[in-house]
């Protein structure tokens, strides 16, 4: 495994266990909280997670699979979101909580024990190891800030938003594409403070 892959694993669990750590003491009313995504509680942010982690297990670990499961997803682009984030959010809280822990660990491990050339294909381009884990850190990080303002929790920005920089860094040209756009020729430079 590269050092680069072992870096954004490492702070891909750091990230989730940053999640975990605020939900630990949470009540059933916690879980009932609305989020800043509207029609979203905390059980929608985490049932989303949880979702799209067994997702990406799914991408990481039976591709043919997950090609059926997102051809499905993507017939009803404006809503399979919030229809999946809804039937999850339903579990009892201590259950949706086991289920995303356990969704989670097999993810890790599953990239973990990727070969290091992998590409597993997703609901846009296909993403090596890096790339995904990058992108499950993301999608922590995003619906973790919405689960720690519905709990009034604050919390500190750390280096693992790296990753999610690195990203955008990465697809700035291939965002441009797939509007229609020309990408910017001239170089651009990002500072992280």
């Amino acid at each position: 495994m590269s050092q680069v892959v072992a870096a954004v694993l490492r702070d891909l669990r750091d990230e989730y266990e940053e999640l975990d750590r605020l939900l630990a003491d949470a009540t059933d009313e916690t879980w009932a909280r609305g989020t800043s995504a509207p029609r979203w509680s905390v059980a929608h942010q985490v049932a989303h997670l949880a979702w799209t982690d067994r997702a990406a297990l799914l991408a990481v670990t039976d591709p043919d699979t997950f090609a059926t499961e997102a051809a499905k997803a993507l017939a009803t682009p404006e809503t399979f979101v919030d229809e999946a984030a809804t039937e999850w959010a339903r579990m009892p809280p201590a259950t949706l909580l086991a289920y995303w822990r356990e969704g989670r660990e097999l993810l890790l491990t599953a990239l973990e024990s990727a070969p290091v050339d992998s590409r597993f294909p997703w609901y846009g381009p296909p993403m090596g190891i890096a790339s995904m884990a990058s992108a499950r850190l993301m999608e922590t990080w995003a619906h973790g800030q919405d689960v720690a303002d519905a709990l009034g929790s604050a919390r500190v920005p750390t280096a693992r938003l790296r990753h999610i920089a690195h990203i955008g860094v990465r697809t700035r040209d291939h965002a441009h594409r797939l509007r229609g756009l020309t990408p910017p020729a001239a170089p651009f430079r990002i500072e992280l403070t």
